[in-house]
């Protein structure tokens, strides 16, 4: 046998001469970076672990004296090269990795690692050093079940920090060495991982922030959280460079909008709706980014905490609340708009706090909000600053805190001095609980339309004025649905407003059958002829249309649609008149002098009605434009069944409840399975549809009756609009210009987060 002197000696680099991976920590340091960089990691990675690990030496450079060195290891080693003896490191990291790991250990002759084509690992590594050394030609140092395959050809095998089931496989596979064990566990490598990509980074604070803000909401819906999640964003990208803070805000944002959209993934058809989830986040996390960015660089750099003011501190904050705010106005617009969840819209419970929204929207309730959540944090950074001034957090949290009480308070009066209606309109709100699966099938159209017909006929039974169908409930209207929504109009002297498709000629046809579609709503009074026809104006971007699809065809491909809507130009009053044999008179209930053939009843002027269709009713602008002086009511059509029975029904209904709110009249939703329900003017829910089961996705009606006429005081928001949300984003325009404006002066990028904290 030869000498040992003469045997080359082989080492192992990941978990053998280190206590980590450099894989993993290269992935760590370039996510905690960049985590945009997942993208290009998944496309290395299935190119090959070799291709990545190239890639990754490319991007991340790794100070070797900042690794986890296995010190007893690498002092025998020092001895046996000491002795003579030829070492060499091969190392299934990449070569690039690898030899500033070797020149820092001084121990090693030559380099053996992976190049982007191979990747030297296990069986590889092995006919790697077979072909250099020999069978038997070298020993081997390793620490894990894949050096097993190396120890097999080995002379002899040189066991570190393994786990007590490989060094017994090691023994049977050749001759055992050496054995280093001290305590070294796998999961050492793992905790440096995480710690490098979650604690060092701010993602874990970022990753709690957007799971709190998702708790805000239904179906968790714990209110409180939404007024602590901001603080949290802050508190992880405090003290980060600008681009470390929209990062952090990023991560939130990623937390935030995967787990509070994963309704999405309900959808019933393979491959987009994930595409379609990721792609949406992925797109709506930009704005906590860029918030998180703009709240953390206003302002100087921090002086000692004994030269920061009061003033200066909640200037920070306000203008945090402010930026928050132009960020959900943006996002309610960009793009056709997704106003999902606005941050004021998780504390529709509070109805006294929710009546700010009749002054300045939903907006000025997300403002007081992120507004307290930032000088809670301050009063957290002043304690820590100040620990011997036992109210040092009074100071920062008295004026948001005063602030909200009166808010309460002009709430308590508002709701107090509501005026009633002259008259109720009686309801009947359909919800067949149709599975989108069924929706798309033409074969089941003829069945499920006469379900449909069953259930309107039973809610009619009620001396019902007004009938409802939801989004989707009419399968096809051809000349045969036509017929039959006639004879039941006619039948039963009812009103009834549905939705369907529509077709007009386009405003370039040069032939008949040059046509628009729309998603609309329509009008049918009670002799069943049709009086009216809305188009729906907000469309779901690649469900209803697909963007720039005329310049760039190919776009078409990553959505489940074959075609698309046309989008309304403007909302429709659906005008009902004739109601004195029906309106039951609110003022004069006990009357017995008959007033139109029955008693207690008063002939009136006409009923007046906005329909808004799907997701329309989250747009506080459009139903700001859909509201008149003689609207008496909002009506939202919608169909849900796309997303099961998940959270998605909840968290439109609650966010639409603030469109009642904001315009001063009741909100009645028609939904094909949840949520059916009505709020009043106040923004309270009223009734909510559920079946026999107790559940709210089931089929069935609902009949309500709503109050109508009498005087109504028009809201400040439904005389002004968005006066509030667009000074906020006014201010944060101009606070950003004087930002940029500083640091083009000044020639440096400005300070970490609490700037204003120090003027």
């Amino acid at each position: 046998m030869a000498d040992a002197k003469n045997v080359p000696l082989v080492v192992d680099l990941d978990g053998t001469l280190i206590r980590t991976d450099l894989m993993w920590e290269s992935l760590a340091r370039l996510l905690r970076r960049n985590p945009f960089a997942i993208f290009q990691i998944l496309f290395w990675w299935s190119r090959g672990r070799a291709r990545l690990k190239q890639k990754l030496a490319a991007r991340v450079q790794i100070n070797p004296a900042d690794l986890p060195w296995n010190e007893e290891f690498l002092a025998w080693l020092r001895e046996v090269k000491a002795a003579g003896r030829k070492i060499i490191l091969a190392t299934a990291s990449d070569v690039n990795m690898a030899r500033p790991v070797a020149a820092h250990a001084g121990v090693f002759d030559e380099v053996l690692a992976s190049d982007g084509k191979t990747n030297l690992r296990g069986c590889n590594k092995l006919r790697a050093l077979e072909g250099k050394f020999g069978e038997r030609g070298f020993d081997y140092a390793g620490n894990s079940s894949v050096d097993l395959a190396v120890w097999r050809g080995a002379r002899e095998a040189i066991v570190v920090n393994a786990r007590a089931a490989v060094l017994t496989q090691a023994s049977a596979c050749t001759r055992l060495g050496p054995v280093f064990q001290n305590g070294y566990s796998p999961l050492a490598t793992l905790k440096r991982v995480l710690t490098e990509l979650l604690v060092r980074s701010g993602y874990l604070l970022a990753i709690g922030a957007g799971l709190l803000l998702t708790a805000a909401f239904p179906k968790i819906g714990i209110a409180g959280c939404a007024w602590i999640a901001p603080a949290v964003l802050i508190a992880a990208a405090y003290g980060r460079s600008a681009g470390d803070a929209f990062r952090v805000g990023y991560v939130t944002g990623l937390a935030y909008f995967l787990s509070s959209l994963s309704w999405l993934l309900l959808i019933p058809v393979t491959g987009y709706p994930i595409l379609g989830w990721a792609a949406l986040a992925a797109y709506l996390a930009l704005h906590p980014a860029i918030w998180a960015w703009l709240v953390t660089r206003w302002g100087e750099r921090p002086r000692e905490p004994a030269q920061r003011s009061w003033a200066g501190r909640t200037f920070w904050s306000l203008s945090g609340a402010a930026a928050w705010v132009a960020m959900e106005m943006i996002q309610a617009r960009l793009w056709s708009g997704f106003p999902w969840d606005p941050l004021g819209a998780s504390q529709y419970q509070l109805i006294p706090l929710i009546q700010i929204a009749s002054v300045t929207g939903v907006y000025g309730l997300s403002f007081l909000v992120v507004w307290l959540s930032l000088s809670l944090y301050s009063a957290w950074r002043m304690i820590f600053r100040q620990p011997g001034s036992r109210f040092a957090w009074q100071a920062e949290s008295f004026l948001p805190l005063a602030v909200v009480a009166v808010v309460f308070a002009v709430g308590f009066a508002r709701l107090n001095r509501q005026p009633a209606g002259s008259a109720t309109l009686r309801i009947a709100l359909v919800q067949p609980s149709i599975p989108q699966s069924l929706i798309w099938d033409p074969a089941a159209n003829s069945n499920r339309f006469r379900q449909l017909l069953e259930l309107s006929e039973t809610a009619l039974t009620n001396q019902t004025d007004l009938l409802i169908w939801p989004e989707s409930a009419v399968p096809e209207f051809d000349l045969a649905c036509y017929m039959a929504i006639t004879n039941l109009t006619g039948t039963h002297h009812v009103w009834l407003i549905f939705n369907a498709e529509d077709a007009a000629p386009r405003a370039d046809a040069k032939s008949r059958n040059d046509l628009d579609y729309f998603n609309a709503a329509f009008l049918f009074g009670p002799d069943g002829r049709f009086r009216n026809v809305y188009h729906k104006q907000n469309l779901v971007i690649f469900g209803e249309y697909i963007p720039l699809v005329r310049w760039l065809p190919f776009v078409k491909w990553f959505t489940p649609i074959t075609g698309g809507f046309a989008s309304g130009t403007n909302a429709v009053a659906f005008e009902m008149e004739g109601w004195g044999e029906r309106a039951r008179d609110l003022s004069d209930l006990t009357n017995e002098i008959p007033v139109g053939g029955s008693p207690g009843v008063s002939p009136r002027r006409k009923v007046v009605t906005s329909t808004l269709i799907c997701f329309e009713d989250v747009f506080p602008h459009l139903a700001h434009k859909c509201v008149q002086d003689d609207t008496d009511f909002l009506l939202n059509l919608t169909s849900d069944a796309w997303f099961g029975e998940g959270a998605a029904q909840w968290q439109q209904a609650v966010t639409a409840v603030f469109r009642a709110v904001e315009n001063g009249v009741p909100l009645v939703r028609c939904c094909n399975n949840g949520l059916t329900c009505w709020a009043d003017s106040t923004g309270r829910l009223c009734a909510i549809f559920k079946d026999a089961k107790g559940s709210v996705y089931g089929p069935g009606f609902m009949t309500i009756e709503i109050p109508v006429g009498g005087k109504r005081a028009q809201t400040f928001y439904n005389r002004h609009g968005d006066w509030f949300g667009w000074g906020c984003v006014g201010l944060t325009g101009m606070l950003l210009a004087g930002t940029l404006i500083r640091g083009k002066k000044k020639g440096r990028t400005t300070g970490p987060a609490l700037h204003t904290l120090e003027n």
